[in-house]
């Protein structure tokens, strides 16, 4: 299931970016690297909005590349904790599910709770996000923080990126948050650096 105009329906758009292809995934590195190197999207080949709404049959490939790819970015870049987070339909840029994955020790629980007092946010423990959303059918933010706990925060009135941008701002990178306008030069060494490094750790 394909969208005709969506960049990540479409392979070729990607293609340098290309990290590995594996159990329904893409795995790339994103443009706009905000931190220098290790920044990677895992994307679902099938087009749909939010990973909420993942069928529960492509779950464990989804844990299976979170898994692989957190290990690859940790291991490659000096053992340093990995982060992730998604825009579940809410603040993204591309309408097509993407979570980021990226080498960096911040926390950013505080800044997010702090920036939405009124929306509920709460810790994913003893299900998935996919049955969470399954119930409330709301658009969320998703991370997961330092100590490993995986946060939903629902229905945040959010803006165009706002997880890269409050991430970048705590890296004191505020000119990297934007991918659109971060510097090409530099992006285009940081993400062939990254696909360099990490594609060995995805070929058989």
């Amino acid at each position: 299931m394909t969208e005709p105009d969506c960049p990540f329906c479409d392979v070729k758009q990607f293609e340098k970016q290309l990290i590995a292809e594996v159990n329904g995934f893409y795995i790339i590195a994103t443009l706009g690297q905000v931190t220098d190197g290790g920044y990677i999207l895992l994307i679902p080949k099938d087009h749909i909005s939010c990973l909420g709404m993942l069928p529960d049959n492509q779950l464990p490939g989804l844990f299976n590349n979170i898994f692989k790819a957190s290990t690859a970015i940790s291991r490659e870049y000096f053992d340093i904790p990995v982060m992730m987070f998604e825009h579940g339909i809410v603040g993204q840029t591309v309408k097509h599910a993407h979570l980021h994955l990226l080498p960096t020790t911040i926390g950013i629980t505080n800044k997010i709770c702090s920036d939405f007092p009124t929306a509920k946010t709460e810790e994913i423990k003893s299900t998935t996000l996919q049955a969470l959303y399954r119930t409330r059918q709301e658009p969320y933010l998703l991370w997961r923080d330092p100590n490993g706990r995986a946060m939903v925060c629902w229905n945040p009135p959010a803006p165009a990126q706002y997880l890269r941008t409050i991430t970048a701002e705590a890296l004191g990178r505020p000119e990297r948050a934007n991918w659109r306008t971060m510097d090409p030069e530099l992006d285009k060494r940081l993400g062939s650096d990254t696909v360099r490094r990490l594609k060995p750790y995805f070929q058989s």
